[in-house]
This record gives structure tokens, sequence and C-alpha cells, in this order.
């Protein structure tokens, strides 16, 4: 297991006043984007700018080599923390296993691992991967200052899931995950469902539509209503996802939901988990919204 780097965090205030040094305003650039919620191409990957850009709910996505693409969905896939549900199977899965959760622990190799080879939803093997180099740099440096986070899951000293995310004020926002065992990103996943509940992180933006995640509990709403939401949210204190944990403390109030996938391999429906967050981008962003109620009545 890898020493966990060494951070220097900085206050929600100091964040919000380094995210005004960008160059670029994102809470107006995020009109621009279209129906498939593409905002454009260009600016960069700097601290100020990232961070500029997740407080408006904006996020990077390009192939490596490509120039940077900016989006900004018109219909957004959340989970509240407390929505989250774990499935019967998941539930026997932690039982029977002796990995251990962890957080910050090795976000580099968790992003190296996320931009892996992984399986397509269709079985086919993507070598292709939107986590370039530049991608990494510029989260390790966001991580340097207690933003971006991750979430792992070890067997032994082996990193067998994971995933990391971008955290500001009480906003959560997935980026990617991993498994090299089945069902260790969905652990992952409820990990940070339980962590989040504990820091008082509200809403978890998963990005992308997906029927697993929607199984899980997640729920799409419009941009508009997500927005309303995010902006209170990164305005909101909370605490980091700082914790180490056996995966029995996960049980203690697990309450498993009706596995709707039980006709599913573990393999299939964590490929599919994996890849909304990040992956099948053009698929994702035509989907329809479906408007729902406040998600947010638990604050």
């Amino acid at each position: 297991m890898t020493k966990p780097t060494s951070a220097s965090p900085l206050d929600l205030a100091d964040l919000h006043l380094l995210a005004e040094r960008s160059v670029y305003d994102f809470f107006t650039l995020k009109d621009m984007a279209d129906t498939h919620g593409f905002i454009g191409a260009g600016a960069d990957l700097t601290t100020p700018t990232l961070l500029n850009a997740y407080r408006n709910g904006v996020f990077p996505w390009f192939n490596a080599g490509d120039p940077i693409c900016w989006w900004y969905p018109k219909s957004r896939c959340v989970i509240a923390p407390d929505a989250f549900t774990p499935a019967k199977s998941l539930v026997r899965t932690a039982k029977k296993s002796a990995w251990t959760l962890t957080t910050n622990q090795a976000f580099c190799q968790v992003m190296h691992a996320c931009a892996g080879a992984r399986k397509a939803t269709d079985g086919t093997l993507c070598a292709d991967t939107w986590i370039s180099d530049e991608m990494i740099d510029a989260y390790t440096a966001l991580h340097e200052l207690g933003v971006a986070k991750s979430v792992e899951i070890w067997e032994n000293d082996a990193l067998v899931g994971g995933l990391y995310g971008v955290q500001i004020g009480a906003l959560f926002c997935g980026e990617s995950m991993f498994h090299a065992r089945s069902n260790a990103s969905k652990i992952a996943f409820w990990g940070l469902s339980c962590l989040a509940q504990r820091a008082g992180i509200g809403l978890i933006d998963c990005q992308l539509e997906n029927p697993h995640l929607m199984s899980l509990g997640a729920t799409i709403i419009p941009h508009a209503q997500f927005a309303k939401h995010a902006e209170k949210l990164v305005r909101t204190p909370a605490k980091g996802l700082d914790s180490r944990l056996l995966l029995d403390s996960l049980l203690k109030d697990a309450t498993p939901s009706v596995d709707l996938t039980a006709n599913r391999t573990d393999n299939e429906l964590e490929n599919d988990l994996e890849n909304s967050l990040g992956n099948g981008l053009e698929n994702s962003l035509t989907t329809t919204s479906v408007a729902v109620a406040d998600l947010l009545q638990f604050l």
C-alpha cells in the first residue's frame, strides 16, 4: 500500500478565491452549451480553471492529443449519498471479503488504473482513454490542495478497485472508476456514499446516466435544477473523505435493495458503472431529462 500524498488543503473560501483567478468564467460560458452539453474547446487545465469549472458544474472530457473540450450536460445524473442502497449480492460480497477500503492513500495510482484499458458495454476492449498524462498532472495538483479525492479498495497490499473525483464544499463530482476484482468498484462507490454522509456531502454528481447507477438510487435532473443545488452546495462547508475502513464497517447499517440486475454478470454491471463516469458521453448526453422533486430534503 502506498503512502498518501503530502497535501496542504485549502479552506473553502480560499478555493473560491483561487477559482476566481481563472481567466475563464464558466458561470457565463456554461450558457453556451449546445443540446449535447458541449460548450467548446480550448482554455487550460490549471488549478484555477478547473476549480472555476467544477464549481459551476462544468467538466473537461477529451481524447489524448485533442483540444481540451468542456461539457455541461442538459440533464444530470446525480445521487444523494443516503439514497444508495446496496444490492443483496453486493452485501454478500462484502461479508465474504477481507478487502480494506481507504481514502486518499493512492490517488495517482487510482488515476492511472482508471486510465487503463477496459471493456465497453459490448464486451470489446477499449484502449483509448480520456485520462491523459496532462489530466493526471492537473488532477494531482488538485489532490495536493485537498480538492481531488480517491477511494481505494485493497486486497492485502494490492489495489483492486477504486474511484476518484473532485469535492468542492458539499458537492462531490465523480470522475472515473476501475476494478481489478469483480465488485471492487461498486464497493468503492458504496464506501463513497457512506463517507459522504458522514462528511456532510449533500450530492454526488455522476454526470452521465447509466442503468446500473439508476438501480443504485441515482436519478436524472435538468441542468437548471442541478445548477440551483450545486450553487448552494459548493458554498457549504463539509468534511473531507479521510478514512480507513474495513469493509465490515459498511455492513453495520446496510439495507440491501432488491437486486434488479440478477440476470447480468457482475463484470457486465461493473463495466456499465465505470463507463458511466466518463465513457459513452455521446450517448449519455442525448437521453431524455426527467424532472424530479427537490433532491436535497435531507439537508
